[in-house]
């Protein structure tokens, strides 16, 4: 994305975004303005690939902007691209402007009074933190049964272990094997009973609801070890009654503010995270539409089998529906995950190879195929036994016993994976 963002205006506002889009570019910036050749009817898939390529958005909030289609349009397509959106206010905002209701008008800049030196370095300075942030990144295969879950603990805990890296997961998996595959019965209960899971963050009324000061809180911190005073490794838990987000009962406005509360989550997991990992549910809901419109990347794993194929095809199709524009190959990468399993009976390598080569040959996954892959392991397919453990990263084979292969193949995986989500 480099230095680029996007700044969505009216024509009436066409002076106060000269003095913003100067002050940016003062900065390093390459600014785009809302122009003609972004606001054609037919062509709206030009406004999705200027907003897509941006590293955050602006938004001059102003009596124009609030009669704007354009402008909400600039707005959605941010969001669904997982644009950091920056709202600037000119004018009064009533309570039933649509920018309140979409984002969080706490965090609206104010130039009420004039585009002063004050508020324009908060207008860079929050751009810069939108391109400098950690990471998100969505596991994620439309396919089931490809060890997504296993596979994203192990990850990252050689990411952690390996590399020091700061890592931030999120159970966003109803079925929430995440959060049992770290946690023991006991301490799941205990935090669901302090509304310290996603489903407090996602539900924004109610007995049920986490306030949002308490966002940054509830994180359960994974690496326990005596004296660690390392790099976090922490996980928001999920539970079961996330399944709710998966109906299409919720009301509009129950969906919208879920949105709202799960992008100031993934924030104040950004600010203090080289890596937010996302662990989604195998199929195309709401709960996929938040991970989707929230990740800078997406991993898809495959296994070794007919079908791998038609797994990521439907995926890239369900993330083209959500963010209105076709994926790029830099924001996707495809890992092959259990290669050289030779319990399979008659068929060794070959599985291996007509699945790397099926994948190659098609035109977009080839280039997002990794070369490094994850072989099989015994450890890695199945279930820790130890479910009160005082330290839960001794859960993950990184830590269990293991081949030396598997762990090096986890880091090098895992460290291919964070520079291209960091490109």
């Amino acid at each position: 994305m480099g230095l680029t963002a996007y700044l969505a205006f009216e024509p009436d506002d066409s002076d106060t975004a000269r003095i913003v889009a100067a002050e940016l570019e003062q900065h390093g910036w390459t600014v785009l303005r809302s122009s003609p050749e972004h606001r054609v009817q037919d062509k709206l898939g030009v406004l999705v690939q200027a907003v897509g390529g941006s590293a955050a958005v602006i938004v001059l909030a102003s009596p124009a902007a609030r009669e704007s289609v354009w402008v909400q349009r600039e707005v959605a397509a941010a969001l669904n691209n997982g644009r950091a959106v920056i709202v600037v206010q000119t004018t009064d905002i009533g309570a039933d402007h649509w920018l309140r209701q979409t984002l969080d008008a706490a965090s609206f800049i104010d130039i009420r009074q004039g585009a002063q030196s004050e508020a324009l370095a908060r207008i860079v300075e929050r751009a810069r933190s939108a391109s400098g942030r950690g990471r998100v990144i969505a596991m994620l295969n439309i396919k089931g049964g490809v060890g997504k879950t296993v596979l994203a603990a192990n990850l990252f805990a050689a990411a952690h272990l390996a590399d020091k890296r700061a890592i931030s997961f999120i159970d966003l998996d109803p079925q929430h094997n995440l959060t049992q595959y770290f946690l023991s019965p006991g301490e799941r209960h205990r935090i669901r009973d302090r509304n310290h899971t996603l489903y407090g963050i996602l539900n924004a009324r109610g007995e049920h609801s986490t306030p949002e000061a308490n966002f940054g809180a509830i994180s359960i911190p994974l690496n326990r070890a005596r004296g660690n005073k390392g790099p976090n490794f922490e996980l928001v838990a999920g539970d079961e009654r996330l399944f709710e987000f998966t109906l299409d009962t919720r009301p509009d406005r129950d969906k919208a503010e879920a949105f709202t509360r799960f992008r100031a989550l993934i924030a104040a997991l950004r600010a203090r995270s080289d890596a937010v990992i996302i662990d989604s549910n195998p199929c195309a809901t709401f709960l996929t539409r938040l991970a989707i419109t929230t990740a800078d990347h997406i991993v898809a794993p495959v296994r070794p089998e007919r079908y791998s194929l038609t797994g990521l095809n439907m995926l890239e199709h369900v993330v083209r529906e959500v963010r209105g524009r076709p994926l790029r190959s830099d924001e996707f990468s495809v890992l092959l995950n259990g290669v050289n399993d030779r319990t399979r009976s008659g068929e060794t390598g070959d599985a291996d190879a007509l699945t790397r080569a099926e994948i190659q040959n098609a035109p977009f996954f080839g280039g997002a195929l990794l070369p490094d892959e994850v072989p099989y392991s015994a450890v890695l397919r199945s279930a820790p036994t130890e479910r009160f453990a005082t330290n839960p990263i001794n859960v993950t084979a990184m830590m269990r016993v293991g081949g030396r292969p598997a762990k090096e193949a986890l880091a090098r995986a895992a460290a291919a994976i964070l520079r291209r989500a960091s490109t």
